[in-house]
C-alpha cells in the first residue's frame, strides 16, 4: 500500500534524479543557457546509464509514438 520504509531501488533513484535535473535545465534555460547545457548533459549521461542497465521504468520514444 504505502512504500514508506521500503528502499528505492537503484532505477528508480536514477529516474528521479534524471527527472530533477530536466526540470532544473529547463528552468535555468531562461536565465542561462550554458549552465543549462551542462545539467542537461549530466541528466544525459544518467539516461544513457539507464538504457544500458536495460532499466523497466524509463519510456522509449518508439513507445510513445
Amino acid at each position: 500500500m504505502f512504500r514508506i520504509f521500503e528502499n528505492k531501488s537503484k532505477e528508480e533513484l536514477l529516474c528521479e534524479k534524471y527527472s530533477r535535473l530536466m526540470q532544473r535545465a529547463y528552468k535555468l534555460a531562461l536565465i542561462d543557457k550554458k549552465k543549462s547545457d551542462q545539467i542537461n548533459q549530466r541528466a544525459k549521461k544518467i539516461m544513457a546509464e539507464l538504457k544500458r542497465m536495460n532499466c523497466d521504468l524509463i519510456e522509449t520514444k518508439s513507445e510513445t509514438a
